[in-house]
């Protein structure tokens, strides 16, 4: 997981669309699909591209099965795209295609709030123009991983909801994220009531994320501290192994 704080870019691996979805407090209700253009699918006579109109049609779209490899911009009214320059409409297409942005990706003409695009990998790139919503997305994401981890080792039931995440600690592991960090679930640890995940800082081959296999980065990482949840108080708690790897966290 990377942060960008200039341009309000996460670059996640394990961050599901659900996960997102769940976390982000304004739903979209009009997306363009920046992939391949589906015949089938109702289709921007301005743009080009594959259009989904409403909360019902946006949410089909983003959670099909079919769609592992979303690329999408939300926007606010459908007579905005009237207004898109062919220069605007290179720039998304570019987006779509190379999984980066030439100007901003947030267009005054559409107000949206989100760039969502999946990588060759299974990797995420998401534009917030608003960067700490995606604070309870990482919330929903860490508490979505730790119950799944939890049930594969343990074949019994989880009898309480494994609380979410605080986004107060989301806000002290920015640092850390600015310069990469994975949450290593792979490996948690089950002692008594307590359950322990690796927290790690990635090395600088996470910028090249895009391409390369996410999960080698675990074995070039380093142990910087651990997540802590006991499952009869029902809290989480930051273990800081290395400081100096949570140091200088500034205001987000």
């Amino acid at each position: 997981m990377h942060i960008e704080k200039v341009s309000h870019l996460t670059l996640t691996y394990g961050i599901s669309i659900i996960d997102f979805l769940a976390g982000i407090k304004k739903k979209p209700e009009n997306v363009l699909s920046l992939g391949v253009v589906d015949p089938s699918q109702e289709i921007d006579i301005y743009s080009g591209f594959n259009m989904y109109i409403g909360q019902n049609q946006v949410q089909s779209f983003l959670l099909s099965q079919a769609q592992n490899d979303l690329q999408w911009i939300d926007f606010d009214h459908s007579f905005d795209l009237e207004s898109l320059t062919p220069q605007e409409v290179a720039e998304m297409l570019y987006l779509g295609h190379a999984f980066t942005h030439l100007k901003s990706p947030f267009y005054y003409k559409l107000q949206n709030d989100f760039v969502y695009l999946t990588l060759p990998n299974g990797a995420n790139k998401i534009y917030y123009r608003y960067l700490p919503s995606f604070y309870r997305v990482l919330s929903k994401s860490l508490t979505r991983h730790l119950t799944v981890a939890y049930r594969e080792k343990r074949t019994f039931f989880l009898r309480k909801r494994i609380a979410d995440f605080p986004e107060t600690l989301v806000r002290q592991l920015l640092t850390l994220l600015i310069g990469g960090a994975v949450f290593d679930f792979g490996n948690i640890q089950i002692h008594g009531q307590e359950l322990t995940v690796s927290l790690l800082t990635a090395p600088e081959s996470v910028y090249q994320l895009k391409w390369h296999e996410p999960t080698m980065l675990i074995e070039k990482s380093s142990l910087v501290g651990n997540l802590k949840y006991n499952l009869t108080s029902r809290k989480w708690q930051l273990i800081v192994l290395s400081p100096e790897a949570f140091e200088d966290n500034l205001n987000f």
